[in-house]
């Protein structure tokens, strides 16, 4: 089998309610897909980070298109020409992450990996986790997507808890008095476990002051707290930080991931396989998290394309950390595949199907395609 075609497809739409970050807010929201076709007629799908910020799509269209040439032609026929076909285009590309950016190329390399994954899955007749000598299980979940005041946060924090979501994550790294009534608030109302993210919010002197502000609420963990590429600055947190620290959603290769696994510096290691450059990588990275003694919990703010490729690796390393659900009010996410994943009492299995997922549903592709 050999691919005869390679195509980015772009979604958007508008939120119901803005999703607030620690750099600012977004309206919409992106799906950014790539679609591989092989010449006995397989269509395979994979989706890539185009979630912020809102132009990035563009940029992903463009470098998607730019890359085509290096693999229309190419035959998939097992996971080595899958790993050759990406293996030998990042080689060639690799100069260029100098010149242009790294999530650029390493998030287009990642959903093209994992359309091809998922057309050999859809061809042969397999789930890729079984491919990959996995073993299905029942995934934990957090969740996250939830807001309002205080109060309103707690609610619904309490009420996820009761539909069986193992915690709850809440965002930081605003004003820190409200970063912390909310966080007690919510903590309050579910006891511990609560997870913090930052989004890499503040500087080295806001969290060594924050850090010991949160201490008391006895987090799960808390992600993110200084800027991904900080690590001295992570050295330093990690000396004053009782609580566990958790990063790596924002590396952009197997090779950072191994190295913030063995660094020690964090205590959850979180490979987001529609940034890093896919399943090769995130496996790759979370395998290396395990054999150090840590935990990992695969990252994915997107559409359930990628959210079942997260449950395809965690059939495949196992024993995960609970993972991200976003359950923010967004349709799209939703609505996209033909079938549902299946998610029920705070717990996913990976997908039974042949590929990765569902194929999405050329009506819903139709009625908010952009790109």
């Amino acid at each position: 089998m050999r691919i005869t075609d390679l195509e980015f497809v772009g979604l958007r739409s508008p939120l119901p309610s803005p999703a607030v970050f620690s750099w600012g807010s977004a309206h919409e929201r992106n799906v950014g897909l790539v679609r591989v076709t092989l010449d006995d007629g397989t269509v395979g799908w994979g989706e890539t980070s185009v979630t912020f910020p809102l132009w990035s799509m563009e940029e992903r269209a463009a470098t998607v298109s730019a890359l085509r040439e290096f693999f229309v032609g190419q035959a998939v026929t097992d996971a080595e020409s899958i790993a050759a076909v990406i293996g030998s285009t990042r080689v060639r590309t690799d100069r260029l992450r100098l010149l242009w950016s790294h999530v650029a190329l390493s998030a287009a390399l990642g959903a093209i990996e994992m359309a091809l994954w998922d057309a050999l899955g859809r061809s042969l007749g397999r789930p890729v986790w079984e491919m990959l000598g996995g073993t299905p299980a029942d995934i934990p979940l957090y969740a996250v997507g939830f807001g309002g005041t205080p109060d309103q946060a707690a609610d619904a924090a309490a009420g996820l808890i009761a539909e069986g979501y193992r915690t709850v994550k809440v965002r930081a790294g605003f004003d820190p008095d409200d970063d912390v009534a909310l966080i007690r608030a919510v903590s309050e109302r579910i006891g511990q476990g609560l997870l913090v993210d930052a989004n890499m919010g503040w500087t080295r002197a806001e969290a060594a002051t924050m850090v010991p502000r949160l201490e008391p609420f006895a987090l799960g963990w808390l992600e993110e707290p200084l800027s991904r590429d900080d690590l001295a600055g992570y050295g330093e947190l990690r000396e004053l930080a009782a609580m566990p620290l958790a990063a790596g959603e924002n590396c952009y290769s197997g090779e950072e991931l191994v190295a913030l696994a063995e660094s020690g510096l964090v205590d959850v290691v979180m490979p987001d396989l529609a940034r890093v450059g896919g399943l090769a990588p995130g496996i790759t990275g979370a395998r290396a998290a395990v054999a150090g003694g840590r935990g990992y919990s695969t990252h994915h703010y997107a559409s359930d394309v990628g959210f079942a490729a997260m449950l395809a690796l965690c059939a495949v390393v196992g024993d995960p950390q609970p993972i991200l659900r976003d359950v923010s009010p967004w349709p799209l996410r939703t609505e996209l595949l033909e079938d549902a994943l299946e998610i029920s009492g705070g717990t996913a299995r990976p997908y039974a199907g042949a590929g990765l997922a569902p194929a999405p549903r050329h009506d819903v592709v139709e009625e908010y395609r952009v790109l």
